[in-house]
């Protein structure tokens, strides 16, 4: 659940209090002509489960900016798994009640799409890709997206599948519904000698101190349909981490004969990408995020085989939508 609220009251609803929370809430200052509007977010939150509604409150926030909810004027927006309540201006409460309805349209029979991760040794790829390709704008500087019919991507996917330097992560497609993030996330902590910590209360008066660098590599594709289907809106947040090595420094040990310690100095490369894209419904989406760090196993090599040392990939994500509830 999440709230945004300005000199505002907060009122707890029961029983036998039903007035008392209807003059309070006539108490708030409608300086800029705020009211008062309850939607009807059931049926997505049934469908997709306990907890989802904090997406349609994220994306409300999202679609309308934070600081209209923050301003001089009081504003409110909450949510529970069978509302949307909101106190705010006529015209915000409009841009609410499509945001909604796009939650909510078919909720019961909702679309699904498909989100698969390819990460390859070189950009060489994108060459054979290039001529089914139409490019749309990206913000993020390496970054590039484009779309294509959803026939030329079954045909795209494999043949960059068939590829020797493809890699994907996981094999197959993770799906997401409408208005539900599909996440791809996986990782390690890295432990490492941070430091020399003094103990006058254990022999031999010191200790090393350990600390632990997280490692890996976290993705959030979260698409939602416009109101008549037509057109997708995808917010995609990648996160990559990776320890490419651990820089020895020698500190002499506190205490007199007992030579030097050493502790280490992670230099670790990240990436944080956050980007929006819109696309019609009946194409797919690939983006390229370019040449990044890689902290994921290579096929066929158990899970703790993370690559020690700087190793960077040409990754590229499809977003592919799918019929009204199918598989």
């Amino acid at each position: 659940m999440a709230f945004a609220f300005h000199s505002l009251c907060i009122v707890v609803i029961g029983l036998g209090v039903w007035t008392s929370a209807l003059t309070c809430i006539a108490q708030v200052p409608a300086d800029v002509g705020q009211v008062w509007k309850t939607y009807d977010i059931g049926p997505f939150v049934k469908q997709a489960g306990a907890g989802s509604e904090k997406h349609v409150v994220d994306w409300v926030l999202q679609e309308t900016g934070y600081a209209a909810w923050h301003g001089a004027s009081p504003a409110s927006l909450s949510a529970t798994a069978e509302k949307l309540s909101c106190f705010h201006t006529p015209e915000m409460q409009a841009q609410v009640e499509e945001i909604v309805g796009r939650f909510v349209a078919d909720a019961e029979t909702p679309h699904r799409f498909s989100v698969r991760v390819l990460s390859f040794a070189s950009p060489a790829w994108r060459a054979d890709a290039r001529p089914v390709l139409q490019p749309i704008p990206a913000a993020t500087p390496g970054v590039q997206a484009w779309i294509l019919s959803r026939e030329d991507a079954a045909v795209l996917l494999g043949r960059l599948r068939a590829r020797s330097d493809c890699q994907e992560l996981p094999t197959g497609a993770v799906l997401a519904g409408n208005g539900l993030p599909a996440v791809l996330a996986g990782g390690r902590k890295l432990p490492y000698v941070q430091d020399i910590a003094m103990r006058p209360d254990a022999w031999p008066g010191w200790q090393m101190q350990n600390a632990a660098c997280d490692e890996g590599f976290l993705l959030d594709v979260h698409p939602l349909l416009s109101r008549d289907g037509s057109l997708v809106d995808a917010v995609l947040r990648c996160r990559i981490d990776l320890v490419e090595k651990m820089a020895a420094v020698p500190l002499p040990a506190p205490a007199a004969g007992a030579g030097r310690v050493q502790v280490e100095v992670p230099q670790v490369a990240a990436v944080r990408i956050g980007e929006r894209f819109r696309w019609p419904a009946a194409q797919a989406l690939l983006v390229g995020i370019g040449l990044v760090p890689w902290p994921v196993p290579a096929q066929n090599t158990p899970v703790a085989a993370l690559v020690p040392d700087a190793r960077r990939r040409d990754v590229a994500i499809i977003v592919e939508p799918r019929l009204r509830g199918g598989p």
